[in-house]
């Protein structure tokens, strides 16, 4: 009986799935490419009909997969006999165990002899009971074939469906799939929110900057060194049609002060409004527009040189207001103006506080951006009690001095404050403009 032995890798790629599934003959050949520097054996051609091979395509972005040179001879079978996919799962749970060559040529008729080799087996079952199915058993399953025994191993099948699609059972992909977002600020924390957005599953996104990827770039941003000098617009768009290419990706080069004129009429179009763009003027014209055009928008910065992070949920309601009735409280509160700092960019700092924000805690407030949109829309839209938010304004810890007034004034690190909102205020342009004339 085989003990001790180490199972190979085995992969079988989704066309080789194919080719087997669609062949003309019930049993045929089939080679394996082994990449060493992996230790993965790759399902490599298939003979799909009498005499006939035909190479599995497999994607150039799968460059592991397509490695390796030496090539290994095996055997696929169709339907090989009524339980054996049942007999891989039990076997295959009892390590070190085997199924004895006679008994195992008895249940699969056709099974080549290695002779003193080892063979290499796939079967391929497509009416498997959906017991065994919930049992773990699995349509391709791979076989060790030698006289001393022939032992179950794992092969591992590329599924037909890839990507957000795979979590539709637990996740409202088709419902985010139809919901727009404008994305305006595509910097440290955006490029970290688009990405989030994206793996969240919206299937329309607006990226809104003016500006270009730079060297300095690199130490914070998802983007790499291969996007230098492309806008990042444009840079982001590419990455997210190569990472999710069922999302629709729009690139604006627009700086959202100057082109407010632009942003007014695209934001009719989106389902909410998310804006991580640095400075207080690209927060205040994205508060203004969203809230004439009624849409909820969801504005991430950092405050305080990088030691804390801030989220704040705008809705157009009368129950919250703007950015400024918001600050506007904490003004007439006593509090100190945390936002003042934006104007500066990042790793402006003095002799005391040299690193004003580091990539990781960027990343966390572009990620809860993305959250907080998400979860609104959810909560919102489709009346899922699970997407509640605790508050309108979260104030995050990354590295607080405990120098400021509340509701600035965490003492820790990954403290997360939630608060509520102040409603508009009756002088208030943005949330009452009929009320000043």
């Amino acid at each position: 009986m085989l003990t001790d032995h180490t199972d190979p890798f085995v992969v079988l790629p989704r066309d080789g799935a194919r080719l087997i599934a669609e062949s003309t003959i019930a049993a045929g050949d089939l080679t394996l490419r082994y990449a060493s520097a992996s230790d993965t054996y790759v399902v490599h051609s298939v003979e799909s009909a009498r005499h006939t091979r035909i190479q599995a395509d497999i994607p150039r972005e799968y460059t592991a997969l397509r490695s390796g040179e030496t090539r290994h001879a095996g055997q696929w079978m169709n339907k090989a006999g009524s339980d054996i996919h049942l007999q891989h799962l039990a076997v295959l749970r009892r390590p070190g165990a085997a199924i004895l060559y006679e008994a195992f040529r008895a249940m699969v008729p056709g099974v080549r002899d290695p002779s003193s080799n080892t063979g290499f087996l796939i079967t391929y079952d497509p009416d498997l009971d959906p017991q065994w199915r919930a049992a773990g058993a699995t349509e391709f399953a791979a076989w060790l074939i030698e006289r001393d025994g022939v032992r179950p191993i794992q092969v591992v099948t590329e599924p037909a469906t890839l990507g957000i699609s795979q979590l539709r059972d637990d996740w409202p992909v088709d419902p985010l799939a139809r919901i727009s977002v404008m994305l305006v600020g595509c910097g440290s924390i955006g490029g970290a929110t688009a990405h989030a957005l994206a793996a969240y599953g919206i299937g329309d996104l607006h990226l809104v900057d003016p500006d270009r990827f730079l060297w300095h770039n690199i130490v914070r941003h998802v983007l790499g060194p291969e996007s230098v000098s492309r806008y990042k617009v444009d840079a982001l768009k590419s990455r997210h049609e190569q990472l999710w290419p069922q999302q629709t990706v729009t690139a604006h080069r627009l700086d959202v002060v100057d082109g407010a004129h632009h942003i007014r009429s695209l934001i009719n179009s989106v389902d909410i409004v998310v804006c991580t763009a640095d400075g207080i003027g690209p927060r205040r014209v994205v508060s203004h527009l969203a809230r004439r055009a009624d849409k909820t928008a969801v504005l991430a910065c950092v405050l305080d040189q990088g030691s804390l992070g801030e989220v704040l949920r705008l809705r157009p309601t009368p129950r919250f207001g703007c950015l400024l009735c918001s600050r506007q409280q904490l003004a007439s509160l006593g509090a100190i103006d945390a936002e003042a700092d934006q104007e500066l960019d990042y790793g402006t700092g003095n002799t005391h506080q040299p690193m004003t924000a580091i990539p990781p805690d960027l990343h966390l407030i572009g990620t809860l951006a993305a959250k907080v949109a998400v979860a609104t829309i959810l909560e919102s839209r489709h009346g899922d009690h699970t997407q509640r938010l605790p508050g309108e304004h979260a104030i995050i810890g990354l590295h607080p001095a405990n120098n400021l007034t509340a509701p600035f004034d965490l003492t820790h690190t990954a403290d997360l404050r939630w608060a509520t909102i102040p409603p508009p205020r009756s002088t208030c342009p943005t949330c009452n403009p009929t009320g000043l004339q």
